[in-house]
């Protein structure tokens, strides 16, 4: 019997292997190209010394079809459908473009040339604030100043940043 005909003959099992462990219709076809894969692997490797052919087959393309559910259950399509209508895709941020990137940067560049143009305690203030997350109690502590005077030196380098960058 040719592999073609030992396919047809056995497709009754294969479809009904595939509608008790596919659920997705969507994966019908590579459910049905892996169950006839583990027909040929069962036709060019079975030794009669192991036992019914039928039995075997029968049990190759039943495993074959459940190892393939169980593989696309892993494997989450970024297309598949969310109760809000979106897809897995609409959810993975976007990486950007080179324009962007070129523009964030030179931003940045910007800001620190900023920086580094304001007084001393006015950086320090500001260093300590943003970068290194300091609350204004504890930079008014560790500077032995009044809290009010961190205040307003903090204004007034985040105001001259503000010219500084127009």
């Amino acid at each position: 019997m040719d592999e073609y005909m030992l396919i047809k003959k056995y497709e009754p099992l294969i479809k009904r292997a595939i509608k008790m462990y596919i659920h997705d219709r969507n994966y019908y076809e590579d459910a049905y190209q892996e169950a006839v894969l583990a027909i040929l692997q069962v036709l060019r490797g079975f030794d009669e010394k192991k036992g019914d052919f039928n039995a075997y087959i029968k049990c190759s393309v039943i495993y074959s079809v459940k190892a393939f559910s169980k593989k696309i259950k892993e494997n989450i399509s970024l297309d598949e459908e969310l109760e809000d209508g979106g897809c897995l895709y609409d959810l993975i941020p976007d990486e950007g473009c080179l324009e962007e990137d070129y523009i964030m940067e030179d931003q940045i560049k910007r800001l620190y040339e900023a920086i580094n143009k304001l007084n001393k305690k006015q950086r320090e203030v500001i260093e300590e604030y943003y970068f290194k997350g300091k609350s204004m109690v504890e930079i008014a502590k560790n500077k032995r100043c009044h809290y009010n005077s961190i205040v307003r030196l903090k204004e007034r380098a985040i105001n001259k940043l503000k010219e500084e960058l127009k």
